[in-house]
């Protein structure tokens, strides 16, 4: 594998692993594919969650790490508000308050009382009755008792 595909958008913005745009200086973070058939899906599934963009497929030499090697004239203005991470520095540092490390209890809900029925009263759905004259149970009873068999 000698190269990469990643896409870029008409902002000069480069998609990311998390699926953001990002201005493409840090080569770790960006999305790419060795295949060209799962980039094009991605930009398909890009491009629905904003139709306006205009994204391409830019092809990208790897460097000895197995990242792109993005071009400078690719790369557009650093993203405003995006911190800079010196060299050295892993490429994820953990948040400082995780939500899996200190959990918040859930709020206890008291149970939803049921309706009671009162004795006297009769259920709202009256249950099913077996028909009243004995033909019609007769002949139910026969079709039921033969409805797994067949006649060759």
């Amino acid at each position: 594998m000698t190269h990469v595909y990643v896409l870029t958008n008409q902002h000069q913005l480069f998609l990311s692993k998390s699926n953001e745009w990002i201005d493409g200086r840090e080569a770790g973070r960006l999305f790419r594919s060795a295949h060209k058939d799962v980039a094009i899906n991605q930009m398909f599934e890009a491009n629905t969650r904003d139709v306006t963009l205009r994204i391409e497929l830019l092809e990208c030499p790897l460097d000895s790490k197995g990242w792109p090697k993005v071009p400078e004239a690719a790369l557009g203005e650093p993203v405003p508000g995006e911190p800079e991470i010196p060299a050295g520095v892993p490429e994820e540092l953990p948040a400082e308050s995780s939500p899996e490390l200190n959990p918040e209890p859930a709020p206890e809900v008291e149970p939803a009382e049921h309706p009671e029925v009162p004795p006297g009263q009769p259920p709202e759905v009256p249950p099913l009755q077996p028909p009243e004259s004995g033909d019609d149970y007769t002949a139910a009873t026969d079709f039921e008792s033969t409805a797994g068999t067949a006649e060759v």
